[in-house]
């Protein structure tokens, strides 16, 4: 992943204006937080979200506190053998 993968202390909308200025179209956001904050800017604009089936007990929200409701349009489900089910 050598020259795919970075790490950035700039804000969500930065960092994007950022990648758009170097040409890149499209930007892989993986990690809670992360995702969170880039949601709370309106700057996702595809979600894969996948279910591992297992419990966690007291685990963390998947989203978090979010200021407005994020409006989804389901385009897809698929299940793995493993017992993943992403959407």
């Amino acid at each position: 992943l050598v020259g795919r993968v970075r790490f950035s202390s700039k804000s969500p909308r930065e960092e994007m204006l950022h990648l758009s200025n170097e040409g890149w179209r499209r930007a892989y956001i993986d990690g809670g937080k992360l995702i969170q904050s880039f949601l709370r800017e309106d700057l996702i604009e595809d979600l894969v979200i996948t279910q591992v089936p297992i419990l966690l007990g007291s685990g963390r929200p998947l989203f978090g506190s979010l200021e407005k409701d994020v409006g989804l349009l389901h385009v897809a489900t698929r299940a793995f053998p493993s017992g993943f089910v992403q959407s």
